[in-house]
């Protein structure tokens, strides 16, 4: 009996140490909070000899000064070990909240970059993606220069910022693969310029599976917005060519089919306020103040159409107009069919604009005279 309570006693000492310590002394990661280097951005472009250039900021740890780190290597894998030998700590991207790609890697297409990105388990598909035009890795380290130690934090913030407004085009890695999927839909990621100083939104990336397109440039991807989601609020719309802003303007859109669906009609209803005129118009006359309000419905709709147009030459949809085709008992189209279909198809926009505030008067101009 006493060789079993000896056995016994010692199962028990061993099974005390195990809870006590844990399994942590066994383990070759033991991953310390004073081992490690969480990710925030991770910045991707090509260099001249073809290889995957990688760029993050090492984040500070106590006191430690932020600083830019850039390796080249041929996969993503081989450059996350590379990044571990420039360093001291582990780089984990359990915090990535940003991949950034130049507008070249862009055009040459991210599926390898995306595929890596998903088949790692650490890096979350909320992931904000964006399409970078200029030189990304001198705007970082020039900020880091100016003691703007916290710009990765400060990029995610402005991100999520424009997340939650909604004026803007914004896309995270599940939204970008839930369309380039979509036999019916084409992806769109922001589109952003860098100088030494600034970063600056410029307009939509719209990709057709992995491959980026064309540019839909501000003031023209204000109506981008528009189109691309069912109701929106766009807080400024400039018309300069009618002396006019708009402001507060909210829109809905809807999306109509002729039985055959040769033809699609997009009914969009704006409704906001005039914040800014320079015209001479009498607002006060009725009829005055009506053609004005069809000319600035015309003038909409032809720069909605123009984006369409553009859209059909580039054989992308990313409003997109082929999910509408799709209703629980009827599918006209299948995937390859709606690729042929959609850049033929006849499309028009017709724009009803309700301005909650238009009663101004014409200026007098005698008393701006000297």
């Amino acid at each position: 009996m006493r060789p079993t309570i000896r056995l016994i006693n010692l199962g028990i000492i061993i099974l005390l140490i195990f809870m006590v310590f844990g399994c942590s002394s066994f383990d070759v990661k033991s991953n310390t909070v004073e081992e490690i280097s969480p990710t925030i951005l991770l910045y991707l472009d090509r260099d001249k000899n073809g290889k995957l250039q990688m760029s993050t900021i090492i984040p500070p740890l106590k006191k430690e000064r932020k600083s830019l780190i850039t390796i080249h290597a041929g996969l993503m894998k081989e450059g996350r070990s590379l990044m571990d030998h420039k360093y001291y700590r582990e780089m984990k991207s359990g915090q990535l909240r940003i991949l950034a790609v130049s507008e070249r890697l862009a055009r040459n297409g991210i599926m390898d970059v995306i595929n890596t990105m998903l088949l790692d388990p650490e890096i979350s598909d909320r992931v904000y993606l964006a399409v970078v035009q200029g030189d990304m890795r001198n705007y970082l380290k020039n900020q880091l220069l100016q003691k703007q130690e916290q710009i990765d934090f400060y990029l995610y913030k402005m991100l999520s910022h424009y997340e939650k407004q909604k004026e803007l085009t914004i896309a995270n890695l599940h939204q970008f693969m839930e369309k380039m999927y979509d036999p019916y839909a084409d992806p769109v990621i922001p589109f952003f310029s860098v100088s030494k100083d600034e970063i600056v939104y410029q307009g939509t990336a719209l990709f057709k599976d992995e491959v980026m397109k064309g540019v839909i440039h501000p003031p023209h991807d204000v109506f981008f917005q528009m189109l691309f989601r069912k109701t929106s609020l766009q807080k400024t719309i400039p018309l300069p060519a009618l002396d006019t802003t708009l402001g507060e303007v909210h829109s809905t859109r809807r999306i109509r089919f002729n039985d055959s669906f040769r033809k699609a009609q997009i009914e969009v209803q704006l409704r906001g306020r005039v914040e800014e005129y320079r015209g001479n118009r009498d607002f006060n006359d009725p009829s005055e103040a009506a053609a004005w309000i069809r000319r600035m419905e015309r003038q909409i709709e032809a720069e909605m159409e123009r984006l369409m147009h553009r859209f059909q030459s580039l054989s992308v949809d990313p409003i997109p107009i082929g999910k509408h085709t799709l209703s629980l008992m009827r599918r006209p189209f299948g995937e390859e069919q709606w690729k042929k279909h959609w850049p033929h198809m006849q499309v028009n926009v017709r724009v009803h604009v309700n301005l909650e505030h238009g009663g101004m008067l014409k200026p007098n101009k005698s008393r701006f005279s000297p």
